[in-house]
């Protein structure tokens, strides 16, 4: 018992003490290269030695990375919440459409404006343009899928009209895309495959909200995940409201994936791989563990994603997220569908 206990607290502190190394190569990596120790001393509010260096970590690089951290974290953690609710491995918090909806209001906005895209130069109003239709269209699908939850009840009927309603605004914007002109389908794309360079201090203060409000609802929803692990007749048997479960799930990761979507972009396979991630590694289900694991997991998977992307400064070319996070979730997802597979052939 003891040395389960010392492997988990060494699991959780190796983890953290990752994240955190995350966060300062990445504040101090870039196209400008800022000194650890330097990084360090912003951070803590010692003197830097150069004003340009208080900056560039302060102003330019600290919220993507205080974004990046919160959505892999929050995504990670919907995603655990999402495979036990659906009881289905492959399931992650963009299963409901709400990322779907959020792209089709990106999609109004950028191929029906003049402008080139929010990522290269778009000005403040056609900015907030995109993000404001961005929220307004993941909104729409939310109400229509928690309309659906808190009527039906099943979240394997919500599943099914998530998907749906994800097909029918696919097919709206595929349309968009035929209909316009060429030059504006690079933003869309770049909208579409995610990123956190963009986010400001104004726009972070949405997405942190948002994520602590579904990261805080999570710690209070383990327990009764614990009895849905075993069915919702055995939980229902220890007095969850399996019905009330399910609803403050799907709500709140309907609201974290719309917001993050909005702000961030679709960052795919974090929510997906992160959970199997954590209980491979800590060899349980208990959601007691794996929440928080999968929350510093996902943090770190995107941290490391967006270093590789462009964050290191290498080069001047930047990757979408989407295009980095693949090379995990894509192993991710054949190991557990082999291993899946080994287990009912044993």
């Amino acid at each position: 018992m003891r040395r389960r206990a010392g492997y988990v607290a060494g699991l959780f502190g190796l983890l953290v003490l990752l994240l955190l190394g995350a966060v300062v190569v990445l504040i101090a990596q870039g196209s400008i290269a800022i000194p650890i120790g330097e990084v360090l001393r912003v951070l803590t509010g010692q003197d830097a030695e150069s004003a340009v260096n208080r900056t560039i970590v302060l102003d330019a690089r600290l919220p993507k990375v205080v974004a990046g951290l919160l959505a892999g974290a929050a995504l990670a953690v919907g995603g655990a919440q999402m495979q036990t609710l659906f009881r289905n491995p492959l399931a992650d918090p963009f299963v409901l459409g709400v990322s779907s909806g959020a792209i089709l209001g990106a999609a109004i906005v950028i191929l029906g404006t003049s402008g080139v895209g929010w990522l290269s130069g778009l000005g403040l109003v056609s900015q907030l343009g995109v993000t404001g239709a961005a929220v307004a269209g993941s909104a729409a699908v939310l109400l229509i899928a928690l309309g659906i939850a808190r009527r039906v009840g099943d979240p394997v009927v919500v599943l099914v009209v998530g998907v749906m309603l994800g097909y029918l605004a696919g097919a709206v914007v595929d349309m968009l895309v035929y209909y316009t002109d060429p030059d504006r389908l690079q933003a869309l794309a770049t909208f579409t495959r995610g990123s956190v360079r963009n986010v400001t201090w104004t726009e972070l203060q949405v997405i942190a909200v948002s994520c602590a409000v579904v990261l805080v609802l999570s710690v209070f929803l383990a327990q009764p995940l614990n009895a849905l692990l075993l069915g919702d007749r055995y939980a229902s048997s220890l007095g969850v409201n399996v019905r009330r479960v399910h609803f403050l799930s799907l709500a709140g990761v309907a609201v974290l994936s719309g917001i993050t979507t909005a702000y961030c972009g679709a960052i795919g396979f974090v929510g997906l791989a992160a959970p199997h991630l954590a209980r491979g590694l800590l060899r349980t289900s208990d959601h007691r563990l794996v929440l928080p694991a999968s929350a510093l997991i996902g943090a770190v998977i995107v941290l490391v994603a967006e270093y590789v992307a462009g964050g290191n400064g290498l080069t001047r070319t930047s990757l979408p997220l989407n295009s980095v996070t693949a090379f995990v979730g894509a192993p991710v997802i054949l190991w557990v569908l082999l291993s899946g597979r080994a287990r009912r052939q044993a």
